[in-house]
This record gives structure tokens, C-alpha cells and sequence, in this order.
């Protein structure tokens, strides 16, 4: 009598990203030479479910030795990964996160095989959290050259955010002036913003509504007077 092997998820392991609002993580994840080689060995599977979410599919008689450590790569496939996400490393007691940050690989995802994996009956589920990077928004607003402007105020439609009084600055490198407007607190950067900004030029006369702002600047865009931690638009009137 032929015997047919039966099939089930072992392990599955998902990334989720706070930047993002859809199913995205801006990774892909890969297992390395050594450990394709191992699940290969064991006759494990290895399949991407979806776009944040790997699958190892074994026998139910796991072949893998208890001693081997499991090692995947997280490989960034977006150009601005390292501008919107945070660099803390995540750890858990049963699996472990380390930096590499060469040939496209961000970091490393270690999962030891330990004789509780291999003897459990469930799939089990690794979920890394990933945070975005927080950072200051901030508008270098340029103002005419054929008029004087009356004060001009930078709110957030709603008063989610608040900004810092507004300084009068040259460019870096230029004798350019610009009015500078930078958030109170560093905000977590997100794919599609929750934010509306506005313009407001404060005449005698009454408020004026000169310009809707972009709702989040390019996260890569970076300030010329703080670029660590606040990135940054251009608005010319």
C-alpha cells in the first residue's frame, strides 16, 4: 500500500507596517542560502500567501533537526523604506530581529527550531509590527515678491496638529527669504494622510484663505534646517 503524505501550514509569518493603510509592508521576506538548502532537506515548503504574508508548509512529521535555526531575509523593494520606517528592532522570546542593512536586506528575522515547534499540532503565527518614523512636518512657505503680505498662519484644518510660531529665515546657501512653519510634535508618517493644511494670510480686514497645503509632505523630502527629524514642502506664492 502507497502511503500519501498529508500537508499542513507549519509556520506562518506575517509583516505589518503601520505606515501603510492597505495590505502592504514595503518588504519582501526570503530565506537565506542556508536555510533554503535545510527546508528544502525537510521537504518544507516555502510560498508568499500575500503581500505581507509567508507560509512554510510541511509534512506533519516534521523532518528538521531541533538544533537549526531558521534565518529570512527582509529585503526592502521600495526606494523610501528608510525614510518612513522606524529602525527599532522588534524581539520576542522565541524569535529575534537583527540588522544587516546590505545588498537590499534591512534586516534579519532568526527563528530557532526548538522541540516545541516541531511538536506542535497548530500553525503557529510570527507577526512583526513594524512602526513608521516619526517626524516634524514641515512648510517653507516663499512669499511674493510683488506685494507686502500681511502675517501669514499655517493650520490644520481639523486642529489635529498645531504648529510653532512662524520664523522668518534665509535658504541655506541662497539670501532667499521664507517664512518657516514646523509641526509642535513629530507626527507617525503615513501613506495617505489624515491631515488637511491650510494657508492663511490675517488681514486687518479679516482672514484670507490664500492656499490648501500638500496634506503630507514626500517623506524624502528633507528639511534644510532639520533634516534628522522633520521633512519638508515648498509653497511659493
Amino acid at each position: 500500500m502507497i502511503r500519501e503524505n498529508s500537508y499542513r501550514i507549519w509556520l506562518k509569518l506575517v509583516i505589518v507596517h503601520e505606515y501603510f493603510d492597505t495590505q502592504q509592508c514595503g518588504l519582501l521576506l526570503e530565506p537565506n542560502s542556508i536555510t533554503k538548502r535545510e527546508l528544502e532537506k525537510a521537504g518544507i515548503l516555502f510560498k508568499q500567501q500575500n503581500s505581507c504574508t509567508w507560509i512554510l508548509i510541511s509534512e506533519n512529521e516534521l523532518q528538521l533537526e531541533s538544533d537549526v535555526t531558521l534565518c529570512f531575509q527582509l529585503k526592502t523593494k521600495q526606494a523610501d523604506f528608510y525614510y518612513y520606517t522606524d529602525q527599532a528592532t522588534t524581539d520576542d522570546s522565541d524569535w529575534s530581529l537583527t540588522d544587516y542593512n546590505k545588498d537590499g536586506t534591512w534586516k534579519l528575522l532568526n527563528i530557532p527550531v526548538t522541540d516545541k515547534r516541531l511538536s506542535a499540532t497548530n500553525p503557529e503565527t510570527i507577526e512583526l509590527k513594524l512602526n513608521s518614523a516619526l517626524k516634524h512636518i514641515e512648510f517653507l512657505v516663499f512669499p511674493s515678491q510683488t506685494y507686502a503680505m500681511d502675517p501669514l498662519e499655517v493650520r490644520e484644518q481639523r486642529g489635529k496638529v498645531l504648529f510653532d510660531k512662524r520664523e522668518e529665515l534665509s535658504l541655506p546657501g541662497t539670501e532667499k527669504t521664507l517664512y518657516r512653519f514646523v509641526s509642535s510634535e513629530t507626527l507617525p508618517l503615513k501613506q495617505k494622510s489624515a491631515y488637511q493644511f491650510h494657508l492663511w494670510e490675517l488681514r486687518k480686514s479679516g482672514e484670507n484663505l490664500l492656499s490648501r497645503l500638500p496634506d503630507f509632505p514626500l517623506v524624502q523630502s528633507l528639511s534644510p534646517f532639520s533634516p534628522k527629524d522633520t521633512i519638508t514642502s515648498y509653497i511659493y506664492l
